[in-house]
């Protein structure tokens, strides 16, 4: 079986919860109807790499809300779809209240609007090179049905290094979980939305090109750009809820 899911181990208090996302977006990917089979606990155990008893808790939660059926010898049914995307959407609102990721949001505003204005003047080919590929990466990675965390992380933190300020760098290691946990979000609620994985590669490649051009102006307003893109969608997903 092949699972098309992009997602570093999971690393949260509340790991059912992102569990459940996960379970939601491969649904999608693998176009399960209701009827169909779903990976076992043990497989999701090792796809998430965490423990049993967290796959277990999440899977408790579905199937008390009617939406999966486990048969014994034979394994787990998906029994409705619109459920489980009900109960992920209200997990989202969890997950953004409970971990303060609008001041992570806010944050990442105030730090990468001036880190990509400071590398459209300072990057190296070498830099500009690490910037490209991550970016390519990150298209692959969706084009082969992932969401592309790593790759879309990378080219961030491309951008932070192209800086050459090493207190943007230190700040920015310091917050990465946090900011991967806003970016999870933030790429779940992409892959529910026709097109915004090509509107995030044009954000991207306007970003790249003003670097390019050494133009500190544009790559600001192309960063400012796509960070309240990025947050807008959050917002319009929750208030779906």
């Amino acid at each position: 079986m092949v699972i098309y899911l992009s997602l570093k181990p999971i690393k949260k208090k509340r790991l059912f919860e992102e569990i459940i996302l996960a379970i939601e977006q491969y649904i999608k990917n693998e176009n399960i109807q209701p009827g169909g089979k779903l990976p076992s606990e043990n497989e999701l155990s090792s796809i998430f790499q965490v423990s049993k008893t967290a796959v277990r808790e999440a899977m408790s939660v579905l199937q008390a809300n009617g939406l999966i059926e486990k048969r014994s010898g034979a394994g787990i049914f998906l029994k409705e779809i619109e459920g489980i995307n009900t109960v992920s959407k209200s997990l989202v609102k969890n997950l953004f209240q409970n971990s303060e990721i609008l001041e992570v949001l806010e944050f990442r505003r105030g730090i990468e609007v001036e880190a990509v204005s400071l590398a459209a003047i300072r990057a190296t080919p070498e830099d500009i090179e690490r910037i490209s590929q991550a970016h390519e990466e990150l298209i692959a990675a969706n084009k082969a049905g992932g969401l592309g965390l790593e790759e879309d992380y990378n080219f961030h933190y491309a951008i932070i290094l192209a800086s050459h300020n090493s207190i943007y760098k230190e700040v920015f290691n310091k917050i990465a979980s946090k900011f991967e946990e806003g970016m999870r979000i933030s790429k779940l609620q992409s892959a529910k939305v026709p097109g915004r994985f090509a509107q995030a590669y044009k954000e991207h490649e306007d970003i790249l090109k003003a670097i390019c051009l050494k133009d500190p102006k544009l790559a600001s307003e192309a960063m400012r750009h796509h960070l309240l893109e990025n947050e807008r969608k959050i917002w319009n997903g929750l208030q779906d809820s």
